[in-house]
């Protein structure tokens, strides 16, 4: 069996990181949640997860200064970060993918269809 992949989901809306949680936890996932870009960084000074799932608006750091703030580390170069927004506008998107990440997705799609969505970005493509 694969070892459990790592997810950490950063959202300020503390009952959207815990049902996150649960539904990725159900799904397989080892999963911690941060509330904050702060609280972020200081996880992921211990442990750098597989994916990151990360919101957009934030107070204090938002998730595209986080994800900037992210790409900038040597060790996250791997990482995959995956936006997780209301905002679906293409200047979102747009700034989202010059600060590194690989994807945006939008809370308009079901909550239990995040684990396949996000398995999609860790398994390996082709051969």
């Amino acid at each position: 069996m694969v070892d459990s992949k790592k997810i950490l989901v950063v959202d300020d809306e503390s009952t959207l990181v815990q049902l996150c949680q649960i539904v990725l936890e159900d799904a397989g996932f080892e999963v911690r949640g941060a509330y904050s870009g702060k609280q972020a960084l200081n996880l992921l000074k211990d442990e750098m997860p597989d994916l990151i799932l990360l919101d957009v608006m934030m107070p204090g750091m938002n998730g595209i200064e986080l994800c900037r703030e992210i790409r900038n580390k040597q060790e996250a170069k791997r990482v995959h970060i995956v936006m997780y927004t209301a905002d679906s506008s293409d200047s979102t998107r747009k700034c989202s993918m010059e600060a590194g990440a690989n994807d945006l997705i939008t809370k308009e799609i079901p909550i239990y269809d995040l684990p396949v969505k996000l398995n999609g970005f860790l398994v390996p493509q082709g051969n």
